[in-house]
């Protein structure tokens, strides 16, 4: 007997990817948005207080550049997964048929 799980992403109807249809998969997406926003908030008053200086480091700015994007495509990923385990088989779709 094969158990089937439930699904918290179902599949769009145009286009390629998942939207939420489950309460778990609601809360996957705004955590995500939490923590995205988290991210970008962080780093925002951290260019701030890295730029307010009178001697821009552009070297230390980048590392930080490169820190934010590093996170950013982790918490990506993280969602990414999610769906795929959680989810439909994502494919390109043109509508009902």
């Amino acid at each position: 007997m094969k158990r089937t799980r439930k699904r918290w992403f179902r599949a769009k109807e145009y286009g390629w990817g998942w939207v939420p249809c489950s309460f778990e998969g609601w809360v996957a997406t705004l955590l995500f948005a939490l923590g995205y926003a988290f991210l970008l908030i962080s780093f925002m008053s951290w260019l701030g207080a890295a730029t307010s200086a009178h001697a821009v480091d552009y070297r230390g700015l980048s590392l930080g550049v490169l820190e934010f994007l590093a996170a950013v495509f982790l918490l990506t990923y993280v969602l990414i997964r999610i769906c795929t385990r959680f989810g439909e088989k994502p494919m390109w779709r043109w509508g009902k048929r």
